[in-house]
């Protein structure tokens, strides 16, 4: 049995370095992200699955490129949990496989690189396994986002002309997107108003709401003048 003071040692040693790294970098996301506020979508990734393409071409050759990564469900759910998983399940097939039969031989970067690649194949595999019932969960909402235009959200990040993020609440489910401002930034937990959608950018065009007593006072002055 490992003595606790062996553990570092034994993480970060040989075939088991690049499965420990991947795990602290996800325990250092979900840190970041449950104290900053960031969502699933924080360090998401647009992967064109799409597998209609012209296979004559090159956008075809990268579409059929693609298909393993479909297969192994990234893409069908959030890049970050998908990641989450690869990583934890990288570390436990690498220490199921040094406890099974630990390397013995010269440690050569090659003889490690094999290694490594061998326990990262049995990642991926557990994460099929482990990440296929949950496609569904994260099944995508399929909806116009100009319809979003006049919608209430609320920052999630300092938003600006060329950074940010907003929140909406929906019915059919709560969107997390890109978001930008026309002029001045936003700080992070301002309510603000969707004015737009840029589709070329694929993100919404925010400006800080009115405090709610300016909506209420313009309310009242309205039914005033329609009396």
């Amino acid at each position: 049995m490992i003595d606790f003071n062996e553990i570092p040692e034994y993480l970060f040693s040989g075939e088991m370095t690049c499965a420990s790294g991947a795990v602290l970098f996800v325990v250092a996301y979900w840190v970041i992200s449950i104290l900053t506020g960031l969502g699933l979508d924080a360090l998401d990734f647009d992967l064109d699955f799409d597998t209609d393409t012209d296979v004559g071409g090159f956008d075809g050759f990268l579409g059929i490129g693609l298909v393993p990564l479909r297969w192994l469900n990234l893409g069908s759910i959030p890049f970050m949990v998908w990641i989450t998983f690869l990583s934890v399940s990288f570390l436990a097939a690498s220490i199921a496989v040094h406890e099974w039969k630990e390397y013995s031989g010269p440690a050569t970067t090659g003889a490690i690189t094999i290694r490594v690649l061998l326990n990262l194949v049995a990642g991926l595999a557990i994460t099929k396994i482990i990440t296929q019932p949950m496609r569904k969960w994260f099944k995508e909402d399929f909806f116009e986002p100009s319809e979003m235009v006049g919608s209430s959200g609320t920052t999630r990040i300092t938003t600006g002309p060329t950074r940010g993020k907003v929140f909406i609440e929906r019915q059919a489910g709560d969107l997390f997107s890109e978001a930008r401002t026309a002029g001045e930034s936003i700080p992070n937990g301002t309510r603000v108003t969707v004015v737009g959608y840029d589709s070329d950018q694929k993100m919404y065009i925010v400006a800080e709401s009115p405090p709610m007593d300016e909506d209420v006072a313009a309310t009242t002055e309205k039914g005033s003048d329609d009396v």
